[in-house]
């Protein structure tokens, strides 16, 4: 028998329908239980019988079974003070919710009298039963998806109606990101045998030391030269600058800065295109900052698109599915130098020295040519930067897709194309008024000054007459040949040989 063993409702069914053909104990010998709970359960017969089918599986005791709660009100002003903290964004801890649970404990009305030790078991069920459970912290201000779904159609709209009105070729949108590459590459996993107590794994000691990756390709799978930033380092780094595919800088921090990106722009994307071209990149403040501006405004021919705040994750081509690719390759250069003996150095006490910054690059661009370029390409679609512009490839992009948080942004973005495109026609519509306004206007400019002169060379001409002779005199038809254009005019052609002498 398992005396603290539970049992499902349809288990429990299922005894209760043997119990009508045989003894309690005969029953319980048969499903090795206790008779005592054979017997329970024909008490509740009747009970059982009214569950549901769908929660046969899932329930194990009747409604209002089992222990009772230590206070109702306390439970409920509880997990209202937890949900009150988590909403100022303040740390909870399960020690804290003990001190608040004996602190409330002497306000409710309907405590039991008895102490209130608020143990780790009670915290436990009270965390059970009221959704919550221990959390790591992510990252400040994340948000859900959904909360992006209005800034993510605005950009798409954005971008593909400016490619449209420009008429930006897919070779000229250009798509660029960031990625931290670390020193030392370790995985989370490791291969040991089953009975290690611990799992200790011995590295070169440089975890945190990163550099910097820009990477940035086109809409036609064109990957441009990877742009690395090392922390610091000046000597070594002047030293590279010969590396064929690939630019190398540096900065005190390792991080892309103002006078950096300036220098991307200026060795990687390039001045004096004949072509317009759009450059698609995040908010980091170095890309939206007054300096790069002010770089662009040099004879670039671009026009800029920047990912909305909390979007990278959604709608961003690097980020998206250039990232995880790029750094798997990264962490098979690692791994096969780890397992190797060649291009490594040792410190005096024998450990191994980090990889060499020339041997990084090397990995960066080994990492980046590996990369499929027809990958590259539907990355562009995926983030809608090269979709067609009356929504007839909305489908490919995945924010948008059917089952992603952000799924109601197809049909905003399909409210928003319609809405673009009655103002453009509204927009057509006014302009015509306009013009033909003004060519009226000049018209009737027109027929008064050709009046006045009618009536200086002769006041016997009317203004039907002037009209005449004005086309005639814009088709050079005042020759002797040209009065046979006037054969419907006869009885004008005297007066018309008097005013103008032939």
């Amino acid at each position: 028998m398992a005396p603290n063993k539970k049992y499902d409702v349809k288990f429990k069914l299922e005894v209760i329908k043997y119990s009508e053909q045989n003894s309690a104990e005969a029953t319980a010998r048969h499903f090795g239980i206790d008779p005592k709970r054979v017997r329970q359960w024909l008490g509740q017969k009747e009970k059982l019988f009214n569950v549901p089918p769908s929660e046969h599986r899932q329930r194990a005791r009747l409604q209002g079974g089992g222990r009772k709660k230590v206070s109702e009100e306390l439970e409920f002003k509880l997990s209202q003070w937890v949900l009150t903290m988590r909403v100022k964004l303040f740390r909870v801890s399960r020690k804290m919710i003990k001190m608040k649970a004996k602190e409330l404990y002497t306000t409710v009305s309907d405590h039991g009298g008895s102490d209130f030790r608020a143990s780790s078991g009670w915290l436990d069920k009270f965390l059970l039963r009221n959704g919550f459970t221990g959390r790591r912290c992510s990252t400040v201000a994340q948000k859900d998806a959904r909360h992006f779904t209005e800034k993510l159609v605005s950009y798409v709209h954005y971008v593909t109606q400016t490619v449209a009105k420009k008429q930006i070729a897919e070779d000229d949108i250009i798509a660029m990101g960031e990625t931290a590459v670390w020193f030392d590459m370790v995985g989370s996993t490791k291969v040991d045998a089953r009975s290690a107590r611990s799992v200790p794994l011995k590295t070169t000691g440089h975890e945190k030391s990163y550099l910097t990756v820009v990477l940035a390709a086109k809409g036609d799978g064109t990957k441009l030269k990877p742009y690395v930033v090392f922390k610091r380092a000046a000597r070594d780094v002047k030293a590279m600058q010969d590396i064929n595919g690939a630019l190398v800088a540096s900065s005190t921090n390792g991080c892309m800065n103002d006078r950096l990106t300036v220098d991307w722009l200026q060795r990687v994307v390039g001045k004096f295109s004949f072509t317009p071209r759009m450059l698609v990149w995040d908010s980091y403040r170095c890309h939206i900052s007054s300096a790069t501006k002010e770089e662009l405004k040099h004879d670039y021919n671009i026009v800029t698109a920047v990912i909305p705040d909390g979007c990278t994750n959604h709608i961003q081509a690097p980020n998206l599915m250039w990232s995880q690719p790029f750094n798997a390759n990264l962490h098979e250069s690692y791994d096969n130098w780890m397992a190797g003996d060649a291009d490594k150095e040792y410190t005096a006490g024998g450990n191994v020295r980090p990889p060499l910054r020339h041997l990084l690059v090397d990995w960066v661009l080994s990492a980046w040519g590996k990369l499929d370029g027809e990958l590259v390409k539907r990355s562009f679609k995926v983030c809608g930067l090269t979709v067609a512009p009356d929504g007839s490839e909305d489908h490919l992009i995945h924010c948008f897709k059917e089952g992603e948080p952000c799924s109601s942004g197809r049909e905003l973005l399909s409210q928003a194309r319609q809405q673009s495109l009655k103002l453009e026609t509204t927009r057509e519509m006014e302009e015509d008024e306009e013009e033909l306004e003004r060519n009226e206007l000049v018209v009737d400019d027109d027929n008064s000054s050709l009046h006045d002169r009618l009536s200086t060379l002769h006041p016997a001409l009317s203004l039907e007459d002037g009209c005449l002779l004005n086309q005639i005199s814009n088709q050079n038809l005042l020759h002797s040949e040209s009065f046979k254009w006037m054969s419907c005019h006869h009885h004008q052609e005297e007066k018309f040989r008097a005013v103008c002498g032939v």
